[in-house]
This record gives structure tokens, sequence and C-alpha cells, in this order.
């Protein structure tokens, strides 16, 4: 029977657990919790996998354990394994401010390592929450992503989670009723009721340095 798998990239361990890059497996980590369902590893999958029942179907929810720049080779054997009808990704975005929402299905990878080993293991077409984290233009982007939230930073991802939830139950209803709907119709919907935009462009770290150069100015 065909099934839905919904990702969440990140890292494992310790070390990686509130970095930027993991904010999918931050995102994961609430819905287990909100939603009820516990994370087994399965070695063959090399991946924690995570599962709930929607209209006699089965979700799963799979965090990678194969570090980023690899997360196809965890992904793949699940999505022949258990013949996955409907993938949906969640991954940090530097392009788009931080604790905003979009959505997107198929398309270029946008340089994303953890998309770009995705693609090559199973194709592009699958959909994509694209979780906002922003940029630092002083901060090379490596270093950028592997480096924690701020408390502040961690707050305001947290605050859109309510809202990721909501647009994970609506994919899994949406394909759970019918496996052949259309996903550019579910984007269509997806983008106009999930999809979260800051009011203000000022990202926080424009304001820290806004802050930071005020008051070195001299009185």
């Amino acid at each position: 029977m065909s099934c839905l798998l919904v990702v969440g990239l990140g890292n494992p361990g310790l070390k990686y657990q509130n970095t930027r890059h993991n904010a999918g497996f931050i995102a994961l980590d609430f819905l287990s919790e909100s939603l009820n369902f516990h994370w087994c590893f399965e070695s063959k999958f090399q991946a924690e996998v995570g599962t709930l029942q929607v209209h006699s179907h089965k979700v799963f929810f799979l965090k990678p354990h194969t570090f980023m720049n690899r997360s196809g080779e965890s992904i793949a054997p699940f999505v022949r394994y258990f013949d996955v009808a409907h993938t949906l990704v969640i991954h940090d975005e530097l392009d788009i401010a931080l604790g905003d929402i979009r959505f997107k299905y198929g398309g270029s990878s946008g340089g994303h390592n953890g998309l770009k080993s995705i693609d090559k293991a199973i194709g592009s077409q699958y959909l994509r929450l694209r979780l906002g984290i922003g940029r630092n233009p002083n901060e090379d982007v490596v270093h950028y992503v592997l480096s924690d939230f701020s408390k502040q930073e961690r707050e305001c991802l947290m605050e859109r989670m309510p809202l990721i939830q909501s647009s994970i139950q609506y994919f899994c209803q949406y394909f759970c009723a019918a496996f052949d709907q259309s996903p550019q119709e579910l984007l269509a919907y997806l983008q106009n009721h999930f999809s979260f935009k800051t009011k203000s462009q000022m990202t926080l770290h424009s304001r820290h340095s806004q802050a930071n150069n005020t008051s070195k100015e001299p009185k």
C-alpha cells in the first residue's frame, strides 16, 4: 500500500542539535511531541523513523543520520522499500528571513547540499517546506549554518511550529483522501494558507548591527 513521507533535514548528534542547518530536525521533533509519535532508529535506512496512521494510510517521518550532504542515501532506499507515493521535505533556507515559511515543488536545490543529495537519489519532484534562517552577510555561510540559533532566533523559529504542523497535517489529509491528486494543487493551497512572511524585512542580524553601530557613535 502506498504511503506518505515527511522528511526533516539536519545533522545527527548533540553537537548539531541547535544549529541553523538542523531546522528540519527541530520541526520534526516538535511534530513528534505534538502529534504523539515516537522515534525508532532503523539501521537499514540510517535514520530515525516515526509513524502515524491517517485514514488507514501510513505517514512516515524521517530524520536521516547520514549527515546533511548524504541525505539522499537514507531517503532513497526508504522511498523504494515502502513504495512512498508523495514526499515532503522540511529544510533550512538561507534566502528567506528567519522564521518565514515558503513552499515549493520540484526545481533547483538552490545550492542546499541536502537537497542536492536528495535530487540525485530520487529526483527533484517532491514538495519542500522552506523554513527561513536568514543570512548574516558578515559571516561565512558554512560557519553560519553550522552555528547555534541564538535564544531570540530559536524563539522566533518555535513560534512558527504550530503553522508548520497545520501544513503537514493538511498535506497528510490531502493525499490520504486520494493519492492521485495533483501536487501542484496542493502546493497552491499550502502557499495561500500556510506561508508566512515577516512584515519587516529587517533581519535580526541587521537589527543587531544597527544597534551596535548606534552604540559606537560618539555622543
